[in-house]
């Protein structure tokens, strides 16, 4: 399975934070790549509210067109 967008982006930071000698530097990215995961955590609680909700035939197919459903 391809990687998620939130995964690529990361796996960049996480490999910035590692190559980075500077402190505060590792500090910003590791805040950064929490938040990322607290948004990602945030987007799958919004979608899953979305998939349980009763929705006409056409809005779940746009949801799913838009990839807001699976």
């Amino acid at each position: 399975m391809a990687p998620t967008t939130v995964e690529t982006i990361d796996t960049m930071l996480a490999a910035v934070q590692q190559e980075s000698d500077d402190s505060e530097q590792r500090f910003k990215l590791r805040t950064a790549r929490q938040l990322l995961h607290v948004l990602e955590a945030q987007h799958d609680v919004g979608r899953e509210a979305v998939g349980e909700a009763a929705l006409d035939d056409d809005t779940r197919d746009d949801l799913e067109e838009l990839g807001y459903l699976e």
